[in-house]
């Protein structure tokens, strides 16, 4: 009868733990610690990322500039009140 009641406490540690992860990956509970992502080839990020902390990229960044500042090619500092050319070139003319 003790084995059994060892037995019964493992499975529902084991039950409450499987339990657990399953509502850390659905979102439910929010993880504890950041998931750190490292690559070497190029990352396609849809939808939207935030960064709370420094992110260090080694090579460069692809940004779509008509896509951030529509179709103008010039950018006003709110500063300074200058104009600034923003280059928009097609990649693959």
């Amino acid at each position: 009868m003790e084995d059994f009641k060892h037995f019964k406490s493992i499975l529902i540690a084991i039950l409450i733990g499987i339990w657990f992860l399953v509502f850390q990956n659905a979102g439910i509970i929010p993880q504890v610690l950041p998931t750190k992502i490292t690559s070497d080839t190029a990352i396609l990020v849809r939808g939207s990322v935030d960064i709370e902390s420094i992110v260090y990229i080694k090579g460069s960044v692809d940004a779509n500039i008509e896509s951030i500042n529509g179709y103008a090619k010039f950018y006003k500092d709110p500063r300074t009140g200058q104009y600034y050319v923003l280059p928009v070139t097609d990649p693959y003319e």
